[in-house]
């Protein structure tokens, strides 16, 4: 084993030393929160997929909607035409003279 030979020496080699052992304790930091990122994105895509197969849901449910709210458009202009045919029909049974 070498031996430094001098304070200066010592005090360099300490130094590259302490140096190796902060960017590693700072590499070790570094993985972990590249751990717990990854852990929360895996969380954030399956909120995401919930999220996704929510929508589609509702994007059902509305078409089923849109489609029941025409049939009773449709509906109601048929009444509504039926109504106007009868009120015609009795207004000239009210004009007939008797």
């Amino acid at each position: 084993m070498n031996t430094p030979g001098s304070f200066e020496e010592f005090w360099a080699a300490s130094s590259r030393f302490y140096r190796q052992i902060s960017d590693s304790s700072q590499q070790l930091k570094h993985d972990e929160q590249i751990a717990e990122l990854g852990a929360k994105i895996a969380q954030l895509r399956e909120a995401q997929e919930l999220t996704n197969q929510q929508m589609q849901q509702t994007d059902a449910r509305l078409d089923r909607l849109v489609t029941t709210v025409a049939t009773l458009a449709v509906a109601v202009g048929q009444l509504s035409q039926d109504v106007e045919s009868h009120e015609r029909r009795l207004n000239r049974l009210e004009a007939r003279p008797e």
